[in-house]
């Protein structure tokens, strides 16, 4: 829309710009003024009708009979000449300010985190929906596809594609020794043929945020190389030829590099530790620990960079950080990052079996009792078949890319493709040129690779849930018989507002459980601005059979007793006096029977229960709904001693 605004002010512009250009001649006309005074068009000489004419039809002017002959002709041009100059500037407003109203609100810079979400510095969520452009990271030293398009042409078939971010590899091969990039990988930008790889990467970041794309800078590799294997001198954060120091001070000077440039949101501090790397132990494989000593170097420099952290064993596992997380001096600044690939999987039969294999590695930063900000770094699949995005059959890419697209949109999930290329830069089994048999863009990077591949990432897109529900924790109910509550958050994304219908059932338990939980939660919640709205799940069970008796059982058997005392005693008086003394010990036993057994006060009442829930866990599951808008989950662990 801001084109079609934009071309019609153009346009307007322009067209004006041609009829003013009479002007010059109507200014020749002045020097006429003297003689034609009085004038009117009938006296007039040819050559002052000629010249009278001549003004008419370059200024597509109307004549104004109230100016009688050339004057008022002249008058009258000069009055369109001030109408048609007012309606160019009019048309340039509308060019200028179409465009910029027209164009997608960019979030407030910088960035943090908040509960499990990336916000800007306005507290609205930022969903990153990214992509990878690899090659900078290999002995190429810039990026892929400038050998077959200009620069901002890519730039364009990323922003076309809907992404809003970019994560941009790198190594400290490329840092350290900036080397002069070849000028084979260049051919289609001749401009940038003789430059070191650090100012043509300038020239991409300050191509990509002047889109309004944001940038995440991926320290990918130490050594120039195609990543990744436990054998190529790369699996962890440093090696014999880079250091750690160098790896610090080469993420300072990164940082320092691109410190004025807001759109530059955040550092992925290493990709993939692998083969020794640990969360934790011993400090020359600690990758936790490296991470905070990373990251603290990163935002010493510039403390509004958000800080990406992946798992360990190739990013697959972040399991460690339940119990220990990563802590930097600058809080709320962490983006803990998975990657996740169908070549991961064996034997998966369908999406909740998905799920499973997912939680406890990194889907419980997500769905767990204490959830985190999460980005899925990487993940991709092959560009070759349409099943290789969709299928029933379980050999394929497809049937795992169902599965984790569902679980993106579901949840909300932050999230990076690899790879936008349409080509292969240079590398271990890879051939410069090549197609890119995981990349989204065809081999001439002006296009689609697989129209089902972009279509199902746009609706990935699109579908971001317009709200997310989290839980405040488990919980533990004691013994059978108590209750316990947590609380459901809902958190809008993307500027919704609105009434949230809730509900709530309990599932799971011990094989052959009976008298399960219930839960309760209210019937909705209103979301009314961009903080979340909450709302208390109470979970109740029932207890075992007991002859205790509480306080407040206590008042109302007293009660009775008393009640059915004075039945007994009414009963008496019907009886002769003569035989009341006689009857004494049958008149005791007539009271102490009708207030025990008659009046219900020693075989059952308050305090007893016949029906016991059964020990074990179980889980809530709390749903969200709203008109218009795609259903969300929270669940909640019971536990039950």
């Amino acid at each position: 829309m801001q084109y079609a605004w934009q071309t019609l002010g153009i346009f307007i512009f322009r067209k004006v710009a041609g009829v003013l250009r009479f002007e010059e001649t109507a200014i020749t006309a002045d020097r006429y003024a003297p003689l034609v005074h009085g004038w009117d068009l009938a006296s007039s000489s040819s050559e002052e009708k000629n010249m009278e004419n001549q003004l008419l039809v370059e200024g597509s002017v109307r004549p104004d009979s109230a100016l009688p002959g050339f004057m008022g002709r002249i008058a009258t041009l000069q009055h369109e000449r001030c109408r048609l100059w007012m309606l160019g500037l009019a048309a340039a407003l509308l060019a200028f300010c179409g465009g910029v109203s027209a164009r997608a609100v960019q979030p407030a810079f910088p960035l943090h985190t908040s509960g499990r979400f990336i916000v800007d510095s306005n507290g609205n969520r930022v969903h990153l929906n990214a992509a990878a452009w690899y090659g900078s990271e290999s002995t190429d030293f810039v990026v892929a596809g400038l050998q077959v398009a200009t620069l901002q042409s890519i730039v364009q078939q990323i922003k076309s594609q809907g992404f809003n971010a970019v994560r941009l590899p790198w190594s400290n091969q490329l840092y350290e020794t900036n080397p002069i990039v070849g000028s084979y990988a260049l051919t289609a930008n001749s401009s940038l043929e003789g430059k070191n790889a650090l100012t043509i990467m300038d020239q991409v970041v300050d191509a990509l945020t002047s889109a309004g794309i944001m940038v995440v800078l991926d320290n990918h590799n130490s050594d120039a190389e195609w990543c990744c294997s436990t054998t190529d001198g790369n699996t962890l954060w440093y090696n014999t030829t880079y250091l750690e120091a160098s790896w610090l001070s080469d993420w300072e000077g990164m940082a320092q590099r691109y410190q004025s440039n807001p759109l530059v949101i955040g550092v992925d501090l290493r990709n993939e530790p692998r083969g020794t790397a640990t969360w934790g132990g011993s400090s020359s494989t600690d990758w936790h620990a490296a991470a905070e000593r990373g990251g603290n170097a990163v935002l010493s420099v510039n403390p509004n960079l958000l800080v990406f952290v992946e798992g360990v064993n190739y990013a697959l596992d972040l399991s460690g950080v339940s119990s220990l997380p990563v802590q930097l001096n600058v809080p709320n600044q962490v983006v803990y990052s998975a990657h996740d690939y169908g070549f991961d999987y064996s034997g998966l039969t369908g999406y909740s079996n998905y799920v499973s294999r997912i939680t406890p590695n990194w889907g419980y930063l997500v769905s767990g009792s204490n959830p985190q900000p999460l980005w899925i770094g990487e993940f991709g699949t092959c560009n070759t078949a349409t099943t290789c995005v969709s299928s029933t059959n379980s050999g394929d890419n497809g049937y795992w890319f169902s599965f984790l697209t569902t679980y993106l949109q579901q949840y909300g999930v932050d999230w990076s493709y690899w790879a936008i290329n349409g080509t292969e830069s240079t590398g271990s089994g890879r051939v410069f040129g090549a197609a890119e048999s995981y990349g989204i863009l065809n081999t001439s990077w002006n296009g689609s690779a697989l129209s089902a591949l972009t279509s199902e990432l746009g609706a990935v897109i699109a579908a971001n849930p317009s709200f997310a529900l989290t839980s405040s924790g488990s919980i533990a109910i004691a013994s059978p018989g108590q209750s316990g509550t947590s609380t459901v958050f809902i958190t809008p994304l993307n500027g919704f507002t609105g009434t949230v219908s809730l509900s709530c059932s309990v599932s799971g338990g011990p094989s052959g459980a009976s008298h399960t939980p219930n839960c309760t939660v209210p019937s909705s919640a209103s979301v009314t601005g961009t903080a979340a709205a909450s709302a208390t799940v109470s979970v109740t069970t029932t207890g075992s059979t007991t002859s205790s008796l509480t306080g407040a059982v206590w008042p109302g058997m007293l009660m009775r007793g008393v009640g059915c005392s004075a039945l007994a005693c009414v009963f008496v008086l019907f009886i002769p006096s003569r035989l009341r003394r006689g009857l004494l010990s049958l008149f005791i036993v007539t009271v102490a029977t009708l207030s025990l057994v008659a009046c219900d006060g020693g075989s059952s009442g308050e305090g007893n229960s016949t029906s016991t829930t059964t020990a074990g866990t179980y889980t809530v599951t709390v749903t969200g709904s709203a008109s218009g808008y795609s259903s969300v989950i929270a669940q909640i662990p019971v536990t039950v001693q």
